[in-house]
C-alpha cells in the first residue's frame, strides 16, 4: 500500500474559466458580501482567502480564512 500526496489535474468547467489563481472576487456568504482571492481553482467551485475587514473577524476565525465558493456565486472584482 503507497502513502503520499496524489497529484491530479483539476480541469475547472467553463464556468471557471474567468475564475484563474490570484483572480479578485466578490461573493456573498451568510448574506453577506466578501471580498477575497482565487488561491486555487476546482471543478466547480474555487478556494477563496477571504480579505479581513473589521466586519469579518468571526468568519476569519471560524474558516481560517478560506472558503469554497462555487464559480456561478462568484463575480470578478
Amino acid at each position: 500500500m503507497a502513502f503520499g500526496k496524489f497529484e491530479t489535474t483539476i480541469v475547472p468547467s467553463q464556468f471557471g474559466e474567468t475564475f484563474k489563481v490570484n483572480t479578485p472576487v466578490v461573493f456573498k456568504l451568510n448574506d453577506h458580501l466578501e471580498t477575497g482571492t482565487v488561491t486555487k481553482q476546482l471543478k466547480n467551485s474555487a478556494v477563496v482567502e477571504i480579505d479581513e475587514t473589521a466586519e469579518n473577524h468571526q468568519l476569519m476565525v471560524q474558516s481560517n480564512g478560506v472558503v469554497i465558493v462555487n464559480y456561478k456565486h462568484m463575480k470578478k472584482i
